[in-house]
């Protein structure tokens, strides 16, 4: 079976780490691994970048000192016979970074610097695997991953470049999460998390049996483990409700993952790097949970728009009115509701939020709310079943709820709350549904 398998920035956080990746890597006889760059890596060098557009030099020698400690560390500690070469790797990484940060060009110059993690922690791994006995060979992603104008990675060419490169199924392939090529061909990447999709990107395009995300937990859990007391993971859910689990805020899956993978049929497992032989998490079609409830989770950083205007009373055009600002600005939408005279929706990117307010307010009277959060409550919701919605808002009588969306699927109800009350609606729903199911 094809399997492409992907390690977070933790997985591959220290030498320790990387042996372990290693010899999950070979016994399950991956054909593509991509990797994350060394936790903490990513947020250095976007500091690097900051400092670098602020003319900053001394301050950026500063942390390139701490990431040579860093990676020197782990390069010490992983290799003996081709240790210099990771050394020398590493070096060119860092003169790559001061040249970048000292001709510093807006855009550019920060994503040349920020994928230089994915690309020295993708090379040492590899080394360790020639090192080690193992036939590998680091790929440069960049070269296969080529998004267009509106950011998205062209699959039929990662198909035919990938599946070329990857043609002798002996061998151990190594590459990077995260980074691509843009339509101009410079160096960019896919946005936080973006590994994720890179592996199921890349399994899509091979036509793999598996892809496989590991990290550090065990699994997709019921609720979020940081807020609430007494999880637990879910061994097997759908892909519907896996996507709306990781739009919502479920940290260990990015929201793009799913998509490609369920449109190929590929399950997705969910493991733990530091508990290999956990039984963690299978999202397939093959999945059909019968419980009502599965799981929950919660989304931050939610910002309300709402319009009242009495020119929707039994008006038309009015919505496609409103949409095309969002269009406009490139704005999703998260949740809606509307009633005669108003419109509520939510955002969770308020980069253009003064110019969409600024377009919208010819359509009516405008208010804007910040700190907000979706909570969003996964399982099968039938339509025809009584007493789900019930459930739950009895179990959130203490908390002040400002939407509501149900019936939109077959999969979820969603709630948007004050963020100051999301532990605690975390928790009250985590007691009320799980523990008395």
């Amino acid at each position: 079976m094809i399997k492409v398998l992907k390690f977070g920035g933790t997985s591959v956080g220290s030498a320790q780490n990387m042996k372990r990746v290693a010899e999950i890597v070979r016994r399950e006889q991956a054909t593509v691994t991509v990797l994350s760059a060394m936790s903490g890596t990513t947020d250095a060098l976007v500091q690097i970048s900051k400092l670098a557009a602020d003319g900053d030099l001394a301050a950026i020698g500063k942390v390139l000192d701490m990431l040579r400690d860093k990676y020197s560390t782990c390069i010490d500690g992983l290799l003996t016979a081709t240790r210099q070469k990771a050394f020398d790797r590493m070096e060119a990484a860092w003169t790559t970074i001061l040249a970048a940060a000292t001709d510093f060009q807006p855009y550019t110059s920060e994503r040349t610097i920020i994928a230089q993690g994915e690309l020295l922690t993708s090379a040492i791994f590899t080394q360790y695997l020639v090192e080690s006995g193992s036939d590998a060979v680091c790929l440069n992603a960049p070269d296969f991953m080529i998004t267009d104008a509106d950011t998205k990675v062209n699959a039929k060419l990662l198909h035919e470049r990938l599946s070329a490169l990857t043609a002798d199924k002996k061998k151990f392939y190594v590459t990077q999460g995260f980074i691509c090529t843009n339509y101009r061909g410079e160096i960019d990447n896919l946005g936080r998390g973006g590994s994720d999709y890179s592996a199921a990107l890349m399994g899509a395009a091979i036509d793999a049996g598996q892809v496989q995300i590991w990290t550090d937990i065990d699994g997709m859990h019921n609720n979020d483990p940081r807020f609430v007391d007494h999880t637990y993971p879910i061994r097997t859910m759908s892909f519907c409700e896996a996507a709306e689990l990781a739009y919502f805020g479920a940290k260990i899956l990015h929201p793009s993952t799913i998509q490609p993978c369920q449109d190929h049929g590929i399950p997705v497992l969910l493991k733990n790097t530091m508990d290999p032989d956990a039984p963690g998490t299978t999202i397939s079609d093959a999945d059909e949970s019968t419980q009502s409830f599965h799981a929950v989770a919660a989304k931050d950083g939610i910002t309300v728009i709402r319009i009242y205007s009495a020119r929707m009373l039994m008006a038309y055009g009015f919505l496609r009115k409103v949409f095309e600002v969002f269009e406009q600005y490139r704005t999703p939408i998260d949740m809606i509701t509307t009633s005669e005279v108003a419109v509520s929706l939510t955002i969770d990117n308020d980069a253009h939020i003064d110019r969409i307010v600024e377009e919208l307010a010819p359509l009516g009277k405008i208010e804007i709310e910040r700190d907000n959060s979706i909570v969003c409550v996964v399982g099968r919701i039938e339509h025809t079943d009584t007493g789900l919605a019930a459930r739950v808002f009895d179990g959130l009588k203490q908390v002040p709820i400002k939407m509501i969306s149900y019936g939109a699927s077959h999969h979820s109800i969603t709630m948007l709350i004050n963020t100051q009350d999301k532990k605690q609606t975390l928790q009250y729903l985590n007691d009320y549904l799980f523990n008395q199911q």
